[in-house]
């Protein structure tokens, strides 16, 4: 049993600060990636910022120092369309695409080619999106200028300490998870990882994992009609949440009870937001604020959420011996 003041941080006025989603419907398929580890296992630790409760790390694309967030709950990888004009990146000859964000109208845009790096990583011609992600950063008073979305997570596991500040990738084959573990089974749907939540007494429902949400959960109107959080009678306040859709005004409700993955959470904080109409928005998201006192390990390939409680060691798989 978990209590929300020893595991949750309030959603507060930035419930979807990374960005939380956006989805991208493109007729041509997206080619491959070969990310490549230096060591072949995995990079160094690198520091995450004090606030904000996301995984925002230094890389380069192009040789340009920039910042990204790691942003599971993003279809495709994107970089600032201001900068990828000014570093004159290369446009594919794919077709306009159409971005969505959890709210407010789509966004008409094209993709780009780049080559993304950090230490000890490569991701070389990676294909991505040209977005006004500019306005989200300075809406959430970040500086960052990229998406690393699930074209990208499908490839590698990346682990995040939040208690000790600090993220890193590794190579699939290279993870391995300590025995008492908390292992949370992912589902795809849609292409996206999804968990089934319950809320209080109702059925459950499949939100997404979204490491670029910095709030513990938040919910389309719809979904939580459903849960029973608008019923008469709820105390309802507001409180503001930033997306590829812009800034908005959305509904905080607070659940008495979240069980996910086998975790109950009590007087919890839900943000209520309002998709656009016809947007594939999902029911929820599920964001980082649940991880804060774990040492989190995203496996998008094996399907897999790991939290690691304070104090236990997840270290990489020895290389095999030839």
């Amino acid at each position: 049993m978990t209590t929300r003041r020893g595991l949750l941080l309030r959603l507060g006025l930035l419930a979807t600060a990374g960005g939380a989603l956006f989805m991208v419907r493109d007729r041509l398929p997206w080619l491959p990636l070969q990310p490549r580890f230096v060591n072949g296992r995995d990079t160094p630790w690198q520091a995450l910022p004090e606030r904000g409760g996301l995984i925002e790390i230094p890389v380069t694309v192009n040789g340009t120092p920039v910042r990204a967030v790691v942003d599971s709950g993003a279809q495709f990888s994107a970089i600032d369309r201001t900068l990828a004009a000014r570093m004159a990146l290369p446009r594919t000859l794919a077709a306009p695409i159409l971005a969505y964000g959890v709210s407010g109208g789509p966004s008409l845009s094209h993709t780009v080619r780049l080559d993304l790096a950090l230490p000890g990583l490569a991701i070389p011609d990676l294909r991505a999106a040209a977005l006004d992600l500019a306005a989200i950063s300075a809406a959430t008073g970040r500086d960052f200028q990229l998406l690393i979305g699930r074209d990208v997570l499908r490839h590698l596991v990346v682990e995040a300490d939040f208690p000790r500040a600090r993220a890193r990738f590794l190579a699939r084959e290279a993870f391995r998870a300590p025995r008492d573990a908390i292992v949370l089974p992912l589902r795809t749907k849609g292409g996206a990882p999804v968990i089934a939540v319950r809320i209080e007494d109702a059925p459950a429902l499949d939100v997404l994992v979204d490491t670029g949400a910095s709030g513990v959960l938040a919910l389309s109107a719809p979904a939580a009609t459903r849960a029973g959080l608008l019923a008469p009678g709820r105390q309802v306040s507001s409180a503001h949440s930033v997306s590829l859709g812009g800034l908005s005004v959305d509904r905080l409700v607070t659940a008495s009870t979240i069980d996910v993955g086998g975790m109950t959470l009590h007087q919890t904080d839900v943000q209520i937001y309002t998709p656009a109409a016809n947007a594939p928005a999902p029911s929820g998201l599920l964001g980082t604020g649940l991880f804060r006192q774990f040492r989190m390990a995203l496996d998008l390939g094996g399907d897999r959420l790991v939290l690691v409680r304070p104090g236990l060691i997840v270290v990489p798989m020895p290389e095999p011996r030839r």
